[in-house]
């Protein structure tokens, strides 16, 4: 009975039927990709209209003849928008799917599942990228209370159009959904297929970063909760919906791709409750208001959701899925993953409804019009203690650093209990790394960064150098390469993962020394010297890219010119002083340029927000100008200093491999050289002769 099932199953994976394992199905065919995301969308958007009944977010007139955007844009815009994120989420599942779930062909060539996988990841892409197109003017006219061919005037949406952020993250999404799709339709690589998941991925990420949070107090914490919640629900919802379409279909490979799936689903879960308590946090002022505010009520029942859907989730995983490897019949996988899949659909449709639900917690303005640009109270004077002991938490930052810490701490963790040596000098370098980046943003150093421009150019280098030379030269590649196990499947793991992450054609041209010293060293001179740097300086989502950026770069010159880890170009030794003298002359002028300006650098933005202890704009500028020329050259000389190490080690132990040739083979290379330099002398002495 179980070789026969199991037999079918292999069998079955192209076929169109269903293997005869007892598995329900509508008139024996399984569902095509189409009919699952007509279910999913209807259950979805059943819940939103509930979810929008009961909590208080469905269209109502406004009161007094206020402008009105009316019935058909007070429904349709949230009914939009749900089709919008369904689609995005079923795109980012199937190219997961494609990318790391079903198997893989030879030579990192997608199967026949991921294939058609990456189509069905197209057509989703095509209706996100529709959905969203039509929401940008419906938006526009909820935003005006203005009737829909109103908000579609020439005049009116030129003017008005592009300043509803709302707007902006819609277009931005559209364009990531066609470019994902032309991708998929293009793509036959796994590879590539993770590379456009990761891409979607960022495009539903990116719609976190416009909810009516984005402009509320507590910035870091509200958008950060948003983009992960947005993006783990993604993966679990659409990897789930992928999973379930291949187990109706009796595709091969499923008990692999399930046991993938289940890894993947409990980071999910976890970063769901983490995040789902971040919002919760950001727009609830007391626990009271769970039960007695329609928003608070609707937390309360995806909060019920997400219970249940663990304990569903749990089954699954403990005892549905290993039955799968076994050649057990699919149909109790496929009752409980159906259920899964409707409670997350379900779930997806409040979480929509409760972005369109007004929140209890009212944002109580600062006390002057700087500190509400800043989002916190104007900090006073800076002392040795204010800047360096004070504590403005930044949750994105303690994330990064928590994820840097315990990822490198695992590697370390698991060579030391097998028994393998990893230098200790690299594990103390890379807590010095994660914690002078937590330090950076998470002190009283990022307050005044803000504030002033000699602290920003202070956090600026630390991020930039500093975090940088320390995180590589601990060598976080080899440690994993090292610790994480290669596939067991023989299809791509981690481990695979990050190999050919290394030796893709991108990181190949980033890692050219000229592209690599002009992002490192130009983009200095193109952020400070035109009106981006103010521009990025005044919303808290762009001050982010800027940090991410300072620290990106810093990371790929290091990682060169150290040459610590693996990389996709081996640069000689003189070739990487050479790299470091030059970025150091570029830094120095930079810093000169700085110090010789006669207005105030960034005043655009500084000018709003200047404290009153900042007296003189144009010596906070020179004094900026000053920390990055004498901060810069003290990570400069580590970075030679450590080279020269690197480069004398390096001639030692070539001298001693020669050596040891030598010893194996009697110096039979140094006696064909002087063979040879007696030939050239006999040939020079019979030369004279003739003369």
């Amino acid at each position: 009975m179980t070789s026969a099932s199991s037999g079918a199953t292999a069998n079955s994976g192209q076929s169109g039927t269903v293997p005869r394992d007892g598995t329900p199905a509508s008139g024996g065919t399984p569902p095509s990709g189409a009919r699952l995301a007509l279910g999913l969308g209807a259950v979805a958007l059943l819940a939103l209209v509930a979810a929008l009944l009961v909590g208080g977010g469905r269209y109502t007139p406004l009161p007094g003849g206020l402008p009105d955007a009316g019935a058909a844009v007070g429904w349709a815009l949230p009914v939009v928008d749900a089709i919008a994120l369904l689609a995005a989420v079923l795109c980012v599942g199937w190219l997961v799917s494609a990318a790391v779930l079903t198997p893989q062909g030879r030579h990192g060539v997608v199967s026949p599942q991921g294939r058609a996988d990456l189509v069905r990841a197209a057509v989703a892409a095509g209706v996100w990228a529709l959905a969203a197109v039509i929401s940008i003017p419906l938006t526009l006219a909820d935003a005006l209370g203005v009737g829909l061919s109103d908000a579609l005037a020439r005049d009116t949406f030129a003017t008005y159009g592009w300043s509803v952020t709302e707007n902006v993250a819609s277009a931005a999404g559209a364009v990531i959904a066609l470019i994902v799709l032309v991708g998929a339709v293009t793509t036959s690589t796994v590879g590539l297929a993770g590379v456009w998941a990761v891409l979607a991925l960022l495009g539903v990420a990116g719609t976190g970063l416009a909810g009516h949070a984005a402009s509320y107090g507590s910035h870091d914490l509200a958008l950060t909760s948003g983009v992960v919640h947005a993006a783990a629900a993604a993966v679990w919802v659409g990897g789930l919906a992928a999973m379930l379409l291949h187990g109706w279909r009796g595709d091969p490979g499923l008990p692999a791709s399930v046991r993938r799936f289940g890894r993947l689903a409990t980071g999910c879960v976890l970063a769901l409750a983490l995040s789902g308590l971040g919002n919760a946090w950001t727009r609830l002022d007391d626990p009271g208001q769970l039960l007695s505010t329609g928003y608070g009520r609707l937390v309360v029942v995806k909060t019920a959701l997400l219970l249940c859907l663990v304990l569903v989730a749990a089954t699954v995983r403990t005892r549905i899925a290993p039955t799968l490897a076994t050649g057990a019949p699919r149909r109790d996988f496929l009752r409980w993953a159906t259920l899964e899949i409707v409670l997350l659909a379900t779930a997806v449709g409040v979480g929509e409804a409760l972005t369109r639900t007004a929140f209890p917690r009212i944002e109580e303005p600062l006390a002057t019009p700087a500190e509400n640009l800043l989002g916190f109270a104007m900090p006073g004077p800076p002392t040795i203690g204010s800047v360096t002991l004070g504590w403005s938490p930044q949750v994105l930052w303690l994330a990064v650093a928590a994820v840097l810490l315990a990822g490198y701490g695992w590697g370390w963790l698991r060579l030391r209990l097998r028994g393998d040596h990893w230098p200790v000098g690299r594990l103390v370098s890379w807590l010095l790394g994660a914690g002078l980046l937590l330090w950076a943003t998470n002190s009283g150093l990022a307050t005044y960064a803000e504030v002033s421009l000699g602290y920003h150019m202070l956090q600026h280098m630390v991020l930039s150098m500093a975090v940088p030379i320390l995180l590589v030269l601990a060598a976080p590649i080899s440690l994993a390469l090292r610790a994480i196990a290669p596939s067991p499947e023989g299809d791509r793991g981690p481990r695979e993962w990050i190999v050919w992450a290394v030796h893709t054609p991108v990181a190949k041209a980033l890692a050219h020394p000229v592209v690599a010293l002009l992002l490192f060293t130009a983009g200095l001179y193109a952020l400070y010297f035109s009106p981006l740097f103010a521009q990025l300086m005044q919303g808290h989502v762009t001050h982010v890219l800027m940090q991410g950026h300072f620290l990106l770069v810093g990371l790929l010159f290091y990682w060169i010119v150290l040459g610590v880890d693996p990389g996709p170009r081996d640069i000689p030794y003189w070739g990487r002083l050479i790299l470091v003298l030059v970025a150091m002359v570029f830094h120095g002028f930079f810093a000169i340029a700085i110090m010789m300006s006669s207005t105030p650098l960034g005043d655009t933005w500084f000018a709003q927000v200047r404290p009153d202890w900042l007296v003189d704009p144009l010596a906070d500028t020179y004094l900026g100008g000053g920390i990055a020329w004498g901060f810069g050259e003290i990570p400069t000389m580590i970075v030679l200093v450590t080279i020269a190490v690197q480069w004398a080690r390096s001639e030692e132990r070539l001298a001693r491999r020669l050596d040891r040739a030598a010893d194996r083979d009697g110096d039979a290379e140094l006696a064909a050289y002087n063979e040879r330099l007696a030939r050239l002398g006999a040939r020079h002495q019979r030369a004279l002769d003739e003369r």
